[in-house]
């Protein structure tokens, strides 16, 4: 019977490896640059070939970040000047829709439910964290839009 061996002489290596890739890397940058709000709405996917995809809760965080895909990079920039992502994709859906697209019946307007009023609640609870006043505002367009009120009625 052999030895036990310690659990970090065995993976040692390849946690180092693993640690010091060009994907952790760009998670970790994507990690610090991001901040607590956005990170509640999204999480990285892959990173190959210099772009970092991320999956968004919703397609309006998809957009929205999209807009502000170089105020990211430059963001990753400061926290890691050494990251390897040089662009930047962003998609609506979980991993499991493939490519986190909507199913046919979800484009359709009969398949469309308004959301519940405490949903939209919440989501402006939420959406008051955000420290970016111009992604806040689009957020609170989508959450009016979404409620089908005006953007001033919703509290």
């Amino acid at each position: 019977m052999t030895e036990p061996r310690r659990l970090s002489d065995v993976l040692g290596g390849t946690i180092r490896r693993v640690v010091s890739s060009d994907q952790a890397r760009a998670y970790g940058a994507w990690a610090k640059a991001i901040g607590p709000e956005i990170a509640a709405a999204t999480r990285p996917r892959r990173f190959g070939r210099g772009t970092l995809t991320v999956i968004c809760e919703s397609s309006v965080w998809a957009n929205e970040l999209t807009y502000l895909s170089g105020a990211i990079l430059a963001k990753m920039s400061e926290t890691d000047p050494a990251h390897p992502v040089k662009r930047l994709r962003f998609e609506a859906g979980s991993s499991a829709g493939g490519q986190g697209e909507e199913p046919p019946a979800a484009n359709s307007e009969s398949s469309r439910t308004k959301p519940a009023r405490a949903a939209i609640d919440e989501a402006l609870r939420r959406s008051e964290a955000l420290s970016d006043e111009q992604l806040r505002e689009s957020v609170r367009a989508a959450l009016a839009a979404a409620a089908e009120e005006p953007r001033e009625r919703l509290s």
